[in-house]
């Protein structure tokens, strides 16, 4: 991964903007349009910062998941499997294998 002192002035500063709006969890455009920057310029920064190794921000592309076992009173013994987006989307599958519940998250992320 590259650093971030090693980056030009101009490209930290689409990096601090970058990561300003992974922090805030709101989509490029809508950051770009409300910071009232160029969509396209945003765009363009982090396809450099990716090239650069500079984006995506150590650790971003994962986040821990834990797994408590629910049941229904008086029935059998379920699982439900609940992730929240930080758009708003929840999924939920209950009763379902693990890779159902990850194969959906993917097509909505």
């Amino acid at each position: 991964m590259s650093s971030s002192k090693s980056l030009s002035p101009r490209m930290r500063y689409w990096l601090a903007h970058l990561q300003a709006c992974a922090q805030q969890g709101t989509s490029l455009s809508a950051y770009a349009s409300a910071q009232a920057l160029k969509v396209g310029a945003l765009y363009e920064a982090k396809s450099r910062l990716r090239k650069q190794g500079a984006w995506p921000p150590p650790g971003a592309r994962f986040m821990r998941v834990q797994a408590t076992p629910a049941s229904v009173p008086g029935g059998p013994r379920a699982s439900l499997f609940r992730i929240s987006l930080r758009n708003g989307v929840v999924v939920e599958v209950a009763g379902g294998e693990v890779s159902a519940v990850l194969e959906a998250a993917a097509r909505l992320a």
